[in-house]
């Protein structure tokens, strides 16, 4: 684990604005792949957003127009020993699960490449929008590897025939067949990406943050656990949540015709 003091950024961006907590991949030269630093980024950028109470949602992004993510750093694991490679995936994983499990839904913007470990990544967080000159893949196979880590979650998002498309042919899926297999929320123009991804996050910027965090715990439950410990583990989470200010406040205003004003109590 990182020490969470303040931390230079090397590979990423972090901004903060009213409810927002937006990390932007910042390495576009080489299509913002994933090495240790970056991980290491995403950790403290993540966590520092999750701990932010002024916080509400966040927002992941990337710098240039080709690539979200093109996966991981090649040049930098190629000559790895066995256990290495090892050290890798587990170091992938707890990023990656720190987005799954993290209190606070992240929507993710995709324009251009999103492939391998970026696609691993985006399937980690909670909603994704992308432009339709997009391309989604995990091209493992092409260098005689295979996929792992959070791809583990494709099977529930996309089912098994399509993960296995995926997996065993390396093949590029474009924005409009990923929209249509389930693997993505929106497909939009890349002139109408910034707009569409500010009208999604505000939605959830208005949505009540303790809601909000306690329904992202049921769908983890429902993701990993059998189905009546799930359904047994929402029903006592929600009555918990039913003890907050904003499940009075989203009552009220639901009887009294208004928006609600959540504040996070």
């Amino acid at each position: 684990m990182l020490n969470f003091e303040e931390m230079e950024l090397e590979t990423i961006l972090l901004e903060k604005h009213g409810g927002r907590g937006i990390i932007t991949l910042n390495r576009p030269e080489v299509h913002n792949c994933i090495n240790d630093r970056m991980l290491d980024e995403l950790e403290y950028a993540f966590t520092n957003c999750d701990r932010d109470t002024d916080v509400r949602i966040i927002l992941l992004k990337a710098a240039g127009d080709k690539a979200f993510c093109s996966g991981i750093d090649v040049e930098c694991v190629r000559d790895k020993t066995p256990i290495q490679s090892r050290d890798i995936g587990v170091r992938l994983h707890e990023v990656f699960y720190l987005c799954r499990t993290l209190s606070k839904p992240i929507l993710v913007v995709v324009k251009g490449l999103c492939l391998g470990a970026g696609l691993e990544l985006a399937i980690s967080c909670d909603l994704l929008v992308a432009s339709d000159k997009s391309k989604f893949g995990l091209p493992n196979i092409n260098v005689g590897i295979p996929a792992i880590v959070e791809a583990a979650v494709l099977p529930q998002a996309i089912g098994i025939m399509n993960t296995r498309e995926l997996c065993f042919t390396g093949w590029f899926w474009k924005a409009d067949k990923a929209l249509a297999r389930g693997l993505i929320n929106e497909v939009v123009t890349e002139d109408e990406l910034e707009a569409t991804a500010e009208v999604w996050a505000s939605r959830l910027e208005t949505r009540s943050p303790m809601a909000m965090m306690t329904q992202k715990e049921i769908i983890h439950a429902w993701m990993t656990t059998d189905i009546e410990a799930a359904i047994d583990f929402s029903i006592n989470t929600v009555a918990l949540n039913w003890m907050t200010e904003d499940q009075k406040e989203g009552m009220g205003a639901f009887l009294q015709k208004r928006s609600a004003d959540f504040k996070g109590n």
